[in-house]
């Protein structure tokens, strides 16, 4: 990726979700929503990844650049990175995993 471009959440978390046991998923109006065992733990788009967290997580994710929490439930995290940096990749990766992981506790 070139630097300040927006980065492809959708096809990252379709890679992951490639990688992952179990996981569904739901194109619908040009968003992606991913579940595992029925409970939707991810909906992404070309440049925007929203997450199901588990509180603690995702407050602290809150701390983040781009980010913002769903004001109506605070475990879902909202990332929307407005440039390419080196985390971007490296954070969308890592709460689409755990909130794959939560998602069967639920």
């Amino acid at each position: 990726m070139t630097e300040n471009a927006v980065p492809d959440l959708a096809g990252l978390c379709a890679e992951l979700a490639s990688e992952l046991d179990e996981v569904t998923s739901l194109s619908e109006g040009g968003v992606v929503a991913y579940a595992r065992s029925g409970v939707e733990f991810a909906h992404a788009t070309g440049s925007s990844l929203r997450v199901r967290l588990p509180v603690d997580i995702a407050d602290a994710a809150r701390n983040t650049p781009d980010t913002a929490l769903d004001p109506d439930d605070r475990g879902w995290l909202v990332f929307s990175p407005t440039r390419d940096e080196r985390h971007v990749i490296d954070r969308a990766s890592a709460w689409f995993r755990i909130a794959w992981k939560h998602a069967q506790d639920n």
